[in-house]
């Protein structure tokens, strides 16, 4: 969300393979207190945009799996 504002977005569509980070962001429940700041950031930004969000399976997301391990590997030299 944060690179989808830096980028002047006004339609993202935020598919995420964490079924918590989609009922937070629909329910707008509560975050721990290390990211309130950056999660009011990101809150008030979606409801500025069209902005939607959905949940997809991890075995449904290869591509984005194949890289977070790539960079969990290499995380020394990734950024």
């Amino acid at each position: 969300m944060e690179e989808a504002q830096k980028m002047g977005l006004t339609n993202v569509w935020l598919e995420c393979d964490s079924a918590l980070v989609c009922v937070v962001f629909t329910a707008k429940t509560y975050v721990h207190w290390m990211f309130h700041n950056r999660w009011n950031t990101c809150l008030n930004y979606s409801e500025k945009i069209k902005f939607k969000i959905t949940h997809i399976f991890h075995e449904g997301n290869v591509c984005v799996d194949k890289l977070a391990n790539l960079g969990f590997i290499h995380r020394e030299s990734f950024y």
